[in-house]
């Protein structure tokens, strides 16, 4: 029995080290007009059985041509990523930001982790900030004396920021015709970007500017297993004494236990990222006078955790000091669960509300797309078990409207406010990277006059956005990977002209050093008073 076990798990080993080298042989060879032309017409057809309203921004006339002229343009063969720069921007062209392509990278095989362990991309300590065509490092999340808060990149590789920042532009869309998007998505999101649209490399060559100096410093991939101890380094751990640490005593043990959990709970609470050692949602009091109280909202996204006893503990904070300033600041925060927004609202309004409409679908079975189409087979195995029930249950929650199915989420019923919802003054701070369940936010607070908006217009549209569950495809030579949206998702508020982000009721810029749109606010409120 035990040598069937072994053998079978050889089979499953020797089997995933083959697929691994056949993926990596298959990505980087090159392929043939017609394999790419095939890529083309297989990703067409998903997009117009699965996205709910594919031609929303672009004409059906203009979106073909596009495809026929890039097959048009296709003569001679080319790699995965050469394509996938010439497929992005028709992708883009739809004006879609949820809807988006990636270009495959290679796998490490289980040797190669064991050996070296999982592999990250040379950026990944790195964050960014660009303002105009500059570009700077905002933060590091790994100890470096070079590569610090403030120091401007000149060039990678030899190549001018302005010159990435200008190859980056056609592949890349927020929602719409707005323009405020792409400078903060490329600029934030610089390290995986940079990445995903360059050869592979362990290492790359960063010019940099910290105040007079330029110099040139290469940033290299991390890997996660640490350097084997040499034998003189184990032979001197040996001849040295040991301190062995002091056993604890049983209580002791207790409240170390009772010490972690309650961190693990804080951590959940706030949506504590482990790697750069920052919480997602964030609160605090930014004004030490108690009759000018200002509370500060600060959600980088709208993931991560327990998101509604952070809200629950900070509503009872702020009626408690009886605040009449909220700052809630949205800036690049890309999205996340509509559940948590729907949260936060309920804590804005005094009034009841529809948070979303009734979310349109190409097909009543779309819903299941992603089950059935991820990598694992234990999820397919568990879709298909479970399929008849979740049959059952989409009868029940899609209903059609002049032959078009929509699905009922509970955040299309009415819905209450919370009883201690907050009747201050709110302002919202918002930029082109306030994105998707942010902009849904914002148009809630916009369209019912319950905030002063200060900032830049958001990369999310005011009408809505393609969202919800999503179908990531794989096209079957290139291994591009294309992200569909299978839900029109839109607040139960329009304005005529579709197309942009929420604009802010007060522009204000950023610079580098100081944070001009919350200053702006803080002294506002100080005027006022």
């Amino acid at each position: 029995m035990i040598r069937k076990v072994l053998s079978c798990l050889s089979i499953v080993v020797l089997t995933s080290c083959s697929s691994v080298e056949k993926y990596n042989n298959q990505i980087s060879k090159l392929h043939n007009p017609e394999e790419i032309r095939e890529d083309i017409d297989f990703a067409y057809q998903k997009l117009k059985r699965l996205h709910p309203d594919l031609y929303w921004y672009i004409s059906k006339d203009s979106l073909n041509q596009k495809i026929s002229d890039l097959k048009k343009n296709i003569q001679e063969p080319i790699s995965s990523l050469e394509f996938y720069k010439q497929f992005a921007p028709v992708i883009a062209s739809i004006r879609q930001g949820h809807t988006s392509i990636y270009s495959p990278r290679k796998k490490q095989t289980k040797k190669e982790k064991k050996s070296k362990g999982k592999r990250s991309y040379p950026f990944k300590p790195l964050a960014f900030h660009r303002i105009g065509d500059d570009l700077f490092i905002k933060k590091n999340y790994e100890k470096d004396s070079v590569f610090v808060k403030g120091v401007q990149v000149l060039s990678v590789d030899n190549q001018e920021i302005k010159d990435v920042f200008s190859d980056f532009t056609n592949l890349y869309t927020g929602d719409g015709y707005n323009t405020t998007f792409v400078p903060r998505y490329v600029g934030n999101g610089f390290g995986p970007l940079y990445a995903g649209t360059h050869k592979q490399k362990d290492s790359v060559l960063m010019t940099l500017k910290s105040g007079d100096s330029i110099y040139s410093k290469f940033l290299y991939a991390k890997y996660s297993k640490p350097k084997k101890t040499t034998k003189n380094k184990l032979k001197k751990d040996k001849d040295s004494t040991i301190i062995r640490a002091k056993k604890q005593s049983k209580s002791d043990d207790k409240i170390t236990r009772r010490k972690k959990k309650a961190r693990r709970k804080l951590n959940n609470k706030y949506g504590f990222n482990t790697y750069k050692k920052e919480y997602n949602r964030n609160f605090k009091f930014i004004a030490s006078d108690t009759a000018l109280a200002i509370a500060y909202m600060k959600i980088r996204s709208f993931t991560r955790g327990n998101y509604k006893d952070f809200y629950k503990e900070s509503f009872i904070k702020i009626d408690s000091a009886k605040t009449k300033h909220l700052i809630i600041d949205l800036r690049d925060n890309l999205g996340g669960r509509i559940a948590e927004i729907d949260e936060l609202y309920s804590y804005l309004t005094d009034k009841e509300y529809v948070f979303i409409k009734e979310s349109k679908m190409t097909k009543r079975t779309n819903f299941l797309y992603p089950a059935f189409h991820g990598k694992p087979w234990v999820k397919k195995v568990g879709a298909t078990l479970v399929s008849p029930v979740l049959l059952g249950y989409q009868l029940f929650k899609i209903k059609k409207e002049n032959g078009e199915p929509y699905f009922k989420l509970k955040f299309s019923r009415l819905q209450k406010p919370k009883v201690n919802a907050y009747t201050g003054k709110i302002y919202v701070l918002i930029n082109g990277a306030s994105f998707s369940a942010s902009s849904i936010l914002s148009t809630h607070l916009k369209a019912t006059k319950r905030a002063v908006f200060v900032g830049e217009e958001t990369g999310g549209a005011y009408n809505g956005t393609i969202a919800g569950l999503f179908a990531l495809v794989e096209l079957p030579n290139s291994k591009v990977k294309m992200r569909v949206g299978l839900m029109k998702i839109n607040a139960p508020y329009t304005v005529d002209q579709d197309g942009f982000g929420i604009k802010p009721d007060i522009y204000v810029s950023e610079t580098i050093g100081t944070d001009n749109p919350l200053d702006w606010v803080i002294n506002n409120i100080k005027g006022s008073n």
